[in-house]
């Protein structure tokens, strides 16, 4: 922005555009910490009011964010997906330029819990197929995924690659299972130490899970799966009263 343009502008506008652009040209990194509301007064030698409508709006379009008693940080370019959709996590990623490492934790029958039987209406003695992957964007664990299936899948997948393949199509191409739709739910989890661990025990301790439910061709429960995402890279995005958007952003470091 030239300095003609810049006389056009509000002060709060001014600040917008300079910090906007300096994030885009990389001089501001992701994680990077802002000067305090005090110093950007001084800097700009403008009222606090102003500054801070400047960084409400910095922080709602994304491009920043906040940790109480810490100060304002440089966001991550947001990623979005929509979760009602039956796409792998993979090709989420790649929609938008993003590569995935996929780490499989886990791959084993268990003893499902109440909520996992009659989710997946299974009989009291059935068990079920455990998978448990780490999704690493940009070489930060941003979700761990845990999906439970019914025994009948179990030979479809326990000698699969699953840290390569799509989980959603090794289903339908190994178990000969045709995927028709996900219901989605979204929870504030506890999250055990394992788990932050995993999950790089992010210096904020935020997190979200996405609770699915995927059916077959039949209308039958073929997936109950568990995502823990990392909240200071994720936020939650309802465009209209039937789709909801996971925006994959920022955070510290």
């Amino acid at each position: 922005m030239n300095q003609v343009e810049n006389i056009y502008l509000t002060k709060h506008r001014q600040i917008i555009e300079t910090l906007t652009g300096e994030i885009a040209l990389g001089r501001l990194k992701p994680y990077d910490r802002l000067p305090s509301e005090k110093e950007l007064c001084v800097l700009w030698q403008a009222s606090r009011s102003t500054i801070r409508k400047a960084m409400d709006q910095l922080t709602d379009r994304g491009k920043i964010f906040r940790v109480p008693g810490k100060g304002s940080f440089v966001s991550f370019p947001k990623i979005s997906h929509q979760t009602s959709q039956i796409l792998s996590f993979s090709e989420k990623m790649k929609a938008q330029g993003l590569e995935v490492e996929t780490r499989l934790i886990l791959r084993e029958m268990i003893d499902p819990n109440e909520e996992i039987a009659t989710a997946l209406k299974l009989s009291p003695q059935e068990r079920v197929l455990k998978v448990q992957r780490l999704r690493i964007v940009k070489g930060e664990p941003l979700a761990l995924q845990t999906s439970f299936m019914p025994p009948a899948l179990y030979k479809g997948l326990v000698n699969e690659d699953l840290e390569s393949k799509s989980l959603n199509h090794l289903i339908e191409e190994q178990c000969d299972v045709r995927l028709s739709r996900s219901d989605v739910w979204i929870e504030a989890p506890i999250i055990s130490r394992k788990e932050r661990m995993l999950l790089g025990n992010p210096r904020a301790p935020l997190f979200l899970a996405v609770v699915g439910l995927t059916f077959d061709q039949r209308g039958e429960p073929v997936r109950f799966s568990r995502g823990v995402f990392r909240g200071d890279r994720v936020r939650l995005k309802i465009s209209d009263s039937s789709v909801f958007e996971l925006d994959y952003s920022l955070l510290l470091g």
